[in-house]
């Protein structure tokens, strides 16, 4: 992958072929060829949505998120989870990369990204569905 463009293009495609994504309100920036912003919604079967705010630079081919936030909502706009990437919790052995439950508590996290959040919403949704 040499430009960030690729990167949204790839992003696309995979919303696309999620069996979770019923559309997508995505808008991208971009800042130059390796830099970029994306931000929107993902609305998801079930009447959930996912917020999702990427800020991205290609570096080596591959995508580098310095900052990044999914955050899943129920129809009444209640938290379910968000994953982020924001150094504010220590304590959590995964920091930055971390999960917030719908009940408050936070918990280690690998490093997300929008088709790894796409893949874990069997488990988050299964007491809700």
């Amino acid at each position: 992958m040499e430009r960030v463009t690729e990167y949204f293009d790839q992003l696309l495609q995979q919303t696309k072929e999620s069996g979770w994504v019923l559309n997508e309100e995505l808008t991208f920036r971009e800042i130059d060829d390796k830099e970029g912003y994306i931000r929107g919604t993902l609305h998801i079967y079930g009447g959930f949505t996912l917020h999702v705010a990427e800020y991205i630079d290609i570096k080596e081919g591959y995508p580098k998120r310095y900052k990044y936030r999914y955050q899943l909502q129920d129809r009444a706009d209640t938290l379910l989870a968000r994953w982020d990437n924001a150094p504010h919790h220590q304590e959590i052995h995964t920091n930055p990369f971390h999960k917030h439950c719908k009940d408050g508590e936070i918990v280690p996290s690998p490093e997300m990204n929008i088709p790894r959040v796409l893949g874990e919403l069997d488990d988050v949704l299964k007491d809700v569905m």
